[in-house]
């Protein structure tokens, strides 16, 4: 494929200036030639209705001559109408063909701006058999240049007054685009909160400027968790490598036996795993950001469900917990594997922080919408202000990070991040004594791959 290769950025408002001009001179110029053509029809039919009297004028004096025999006197009145009339010359022929009658009115022989008119007379008249009537059309046609140069001159000078015009407006109408430039180049990384502004709204640029704003904000509020989830990832690993550092120094500081360092390379080898846990996490959740959806075929849900219970049945009884699915078998079009990753941090996290002694329900909800999991367990309850954030990468309800040995705080951003791969979104909610949380998904998903 052959490489696009970048073209010179054009100016809008010298374009916007050119089309102008081209439209006003192509309008002027339409409008000139309507002038101009409707011109020259009128006086081709003006000078039609003359030639046609001075005809009828002549043929009626021809058979007036041709009746009383008199054409001393039909030649004495054409010399007294031609008189006035120099752009006309008339010639007469007999009956032999020869010329009996010259107007005194002398023409070019030869000249496009003579119009001749052949005359004929009936048989009745003796005298004359034909003759020929030629007009000068000289002044018509000079009417017609001039009229072509005033229309040319007031095209042009036209067309340069509104080009002038619209180009000055153009400069006018494109400064709110010139502002928001200076503003986009006002914003800089440490100055946060800035938007693009117009001191008017203008219709076609406000959305772009409401996007743009948008824009803005996603980039704010991703740069700020990203800051947060680079403290938080260094926080995380900064205690297992502690650990293995610390327990590593210590196995070097003096002669052990082999039971001793078998003892240190289990310790470190759990501090291992707990970091390839988060890194593997997070490797998900950066596929989850980038995009990935799931794959998904369907699924019998309660039976996932009682499979990740069954799973945890030890943790369970060592808590002095129960768990129990609520609701019938659904078939969902999902992924199994990752609703039973999902169900299986909801179910530890609910494991994590359940009362002893008492049940945790896992149960399935479906309406014409969606189908709900939602996993309730009896314990403190979640503050208020902490709900919406219990999805975020890294956030723990309780601020001095307890239990942070047994959770790193990526098991309900999986679970976002899965609902999301679904096209579905999360849940949570606390009150009395029980909290409950889980995801929804919808109903009318359609399986990638079956």
């Amino acid at each position: 494929m052959a490489e696009i290769q970048d073209s010179k950025p054009y100016s809008l408002g010298a374009r916007l200036s050119l089309a102008l001009a081209v439209q006003t001179l192509a309008g002027l110029g339409v409008l000139s030639l309507a002038i101009y053509l409707a011109m020259t029809l009128s006086l081709a039919g003006r000078e039609r209705t003359e030639i046609d009297r001075k005809v009828n004028l002549v043929q009626h004096l021809v058979a007036e001559a041709s009746s009383s025999g008199n054409a001393a006197a039909m030649y004495h009145k054409l010399d007294e109408f031609l008189l006035s009339h120099e752009d006309i010359q008339l010639t007469l022929f007999d009956t032999e063909g020869k010329e009996s009658y010259r107007s005194r009115n002398q023409m070019p022989t030869k000249s496009v701006n003579i119009r001749e008119e052949p005359l004929s007379f009936p048989r009745s008249a003796s005298t004359f058999t034909t003759g020929q009537l030629k007009l000068d059309r000289s002044q018509n046609t000079l009417l017609l240049q001039r009229l072509a140069l005033i229309l040319v001159v007031s095209t042009c000078a036209g067309t340069a007054i509104i080009s002038l015009g619209g180009f000055v407006l153009v400069r006018f109408f494109l400064l709110p685009v010139k502002s928001l430039v200076h503003q986009t180049r006002m914003l800089a990384p440490e100055k946060r909160g800035q938007r693009l502004s117009l001191q008017r709204p203008i219709q076609e640029l406000q959305p772009w400027v409401d996007q743009f704003n948008d824009l803005l904000q996603r980039v704010e509020r991703a740069y700020g968790q990203l800051e947060s989830f680079n403290a938080d990832v260094a926080h995380e690993l900064r205690t297992p490598l502690a650990t293995l550092i610390g327990q590593t120094e210590m196995g070097l500081s003096r002669p052990r036996t082999t039971e001793e360092l078998q003892e240190i390379l289990y310790s470190n080898l759990e501090e291992l795993q707990r970091i390839a846990s988060i890194i593997n996490d997070m490797l998900f959740l950066s596929r989850a950001d980038h995009g990935s959806r799931a794959q998904g075929r369907v699924t019998p849900l309660r039976q996932e469900v009682a499979a990740v219970i069954e799973f945890h049945e030890a943790l369970l009884a060592e808590r002095n917990l129960t768990a129990r699915v609520d609701g019938e078998e659904i078939g969902l079009v999902c992924e199994p594997g990752l609703i039973r990753r999902a169900v299986h941090n909801l179910l530890s996290n609910a494991i994590r922080y359940a009362k002893p002694g008492s049940e945790i329900v896992v149960a399935l909800i479906r309406d014409a919408q969606d189908v709900r999991v939602l996993v309730t367990n009896e314990g403190e309850e979640i503050p208020v202000d902490a709900l919406p954030h219990l999805f975020k990468r890294f956030y723990r309800a309780h601020p001095s990070r307890e239990r942070a040995s047994e959770n790193h705080g990526l098991g309900l951003s999986i679970v976002e991040a899965i609902a999301r791969m679904h096209g579905g979104t999360t849940i949570a909610s606390s009150s009395k004594g029980r909290s409950s949380v889980g995801f929804s998904l919808p109903v009318n998903a359609r399986p990638q791959d079956t």
